[in-house]
């Protein structure tokens, strides 16, 4: 029993340790770069080079830019509905989406701010082993959270990332597909969805199932935690059944516009889905920013549909984007 507990219990040393800061890489910015000074700063850069870290701090700037003006919501607008859902359905999780919000706002905060979120550990050499996971179908993550702390480490795909101002020059390139969100797809973006996983920034809602002593009779708890990502319900799985003992079969990972959508359409998910959903939040505020600075509303893709039980087994449209940003088969979580 005492080597079950260990067992169960190492994986949660090693992330806790793994998130112990290791300076702070702000300190010691190129001369170029004279951004503000924010309250919150990043620490670690373990096998980060000079370059990647001034990649990693421009993104971090940037997705500060994203929330500064996602904060006013309007649940009468269609971008609030398409990524967060009618008032009517999404009821008292309207607040939760507004406090999540808030909440990833202040890593804006600069300097002396008396609001100050936690700083961040950043690092590059992969400690986990997932930035390899996945291909061109599934596609591979950019960045991804340890243990829901402020600890996160960047991909090599993080740095092919375009900047904030060069994805708005380039979504405006092509008028069949500037209303097209991913065309705006940046590494501020990738940012904004980690920064929700980091616990006492972005909230979750977690339901489990309690048996009531006495009559024994089942009742459903709904409590907050740490926000990850959801996952499609009722999706046909086309992972091939071995029948093997490593026979594990993959989760839809709510990764992309479209699925982030479908959590919001589908009669399949819970109202509270979409508020959950890490990723909704960064595209949400990516569509903000885009709003802000063209005045018009990227609503491309769009996910209306008739027959919901041909969109549930359409694995074409499932998979979302050509271009992912992120291994749709792997939380992005560890």
């Amino acid at each position: 029993m005492l080597w079950s507990l260990t067992i169960l219990l190492s994986p949660l040393i090693i992330s806790h340790a793994l998130a112990i800061p290791s300076g702070f890489i702000d300190a010691d910015r190129d001369d170029d770069n004279n951004g503000p000074v924010f309250a919150a700063a990043l620490t670690g850069g373990e096998q980060c080079s000079n370059k990647e870290l001034k990649d990693i701090r421009k993104g971090f700037a940037e997705m500060n830019e994203l929330f500064r003006v996602a904060l006013d919501v309007d649940w009468n607008r269609d971008v609030e509905r398409d990524y967060f859902g009618v008032p009517e359905r999404v009821g008292n999780y309207t607040k939760i989406v507004e406090d999540n919000l808030l909440r990833a706002s202040q890593y804006a905060n600069l300097e002396g701010s008396t609001t100050r979120n936690p700083d961040i550990h950043v690092r590059c050499d992969d400690p986990n082993r997932l930035c390899r996971e996945g291909g061109r179908k599934d596609g591979r993550h950019t960045t991804y959270n340890i243990a829901n702390e402020a600890h996160i480490n960047f991909c090599p795909r993080y740095f092919d990332l375009n900047s904030l101002n060069r994805s708005i020059a380039e979504g405006l390139d092509t008028a069949s597909t500037e209303k097209d969100i991913t065309q705006y797809y940046n590494r501020g973006t990738a940012w904004a969805r980690q920064i929700l996983h980091i616990s006492g920034v972005g909230e979750g809602v977690v339901v489990t199932a309690v048996r009531m002593k006495g009559n024994g009779v089942w009742e459903t708890n709904m409590s907050t935690a740490p926000m990850n990502t959801s996952v499609l319900a009722g999706v046909v799985n086309n992972h091939p059944q071995t029948g093997g003992p490593n026979d594990i079969q993959s989760l839809n990972y709510a990764y992309g516009a479209t699925r982030a959508k479908l959590l919001v359409k589908l009669t399949t998910q819970e109202p509270y889905d979409a508020v959950s959903n890490a990723e909704n939040y960064a595209f949400y505020a990516q569509a903000r920013y885009v709003m802000q600075r063209l005045s018009f509303y990227p609503n491309m893709p769009t996910v209306d549909f008739t027959d919901e039980l041909s969109v549930l087994s359409d694995e074409d449209f499932l998979n979302g984007e050509r271009r992912k940003f992120a291994c749709y088969d792997d939380s992005d979580v560890v």
